[in-house]
């Protein structure tokens, strides 16, 4: 089997996807997408089907430990140029800290949508900060949530994933299957904080 570089054109490639359910779209007002690390991957794509809606005040809050695991912010702007703030744990590009202090300076305006992609503990910290400012949840709130996926069609049940049920109880949603979207109010955030990290699991 050859490395995908070493193919020559027109030679056939296999390939997966995509899995799961997407993202809930808009058509209108403000959008705001929170990513971490290279969470920015799946960004540019949704911020072009945004403006090929109509959508043209989208803010990206990109944000990651060190300038050098940043999402480069040109490729949010293929071809759709978004307003891009940075923020870096370290203070070597951007805000010196982390990119949820910038969207506690973004909650001055109520957006239309918030999507968020980036390691758990991040989507985790988005939501506990909309909830602890008070301010009224945007009404699609979404995360790209991370699990360990092994087959991709919820046969090995590795990915399982706590939200919340009728009643408020936690059952466990499959990531490959059920997400890796999921609306931000469902997730069982405090299951998904007691799960072990990614290198152990």
């Amino acid at each position: 089997m050859s490395l995908a570089g070493e193919r020559r054109r027109g030679v056939p490639v296999w390939g997966l996807g995509p899995l799961g359910p997407g993202v809930a779209l808009v058509g209108s007002g403000s959008v705001g997408c929170v990513s971490g690390g290279f969470g920015g991957a799946p960004f540019p794509l949704l911020i072009n089907e945004l403006r090929r809606r109509g959508v043209e005040d989208i803010l990206v809050l990109n944000g990651a430990r060190t300038a050098a695991r940043l999402y480069p912010p040109e490729r949010f702007a293929r071809p759709a140029v978004p307003v891009v703030a940075e923020a870096t744990d370290d203070g070597t590009r951007g805000h010196h800290g982390s990119v949820i202090d910038l969207l506690v300076q973004a909650l001055t305006s109520q957006p239309a949508a918030l999507y968020a992609c980036g390691p758990n503990p991040m989507l985790n910290a988005v939501m506990q900060t909309l909830l602890d400012s008070g301010a009224t949840l945007p009404p699609i709130l979404e995360a790209s949530l991370e699990a360990p996926m092994g087959c991709g069609f919820g046969t090995c049940l590795g990915c399982a994933l706590p939200v919340l049920g009728d009643g408020g109880a936690s059952v466990w949603k499959l990531c490959c299957t059920d997400g890796p979207v999921m609306s931000m109010r469902d997730v069982d955030w405090a299951g998904v904080s007691a799960l072990p990290g990614a290198d152990v699991a």
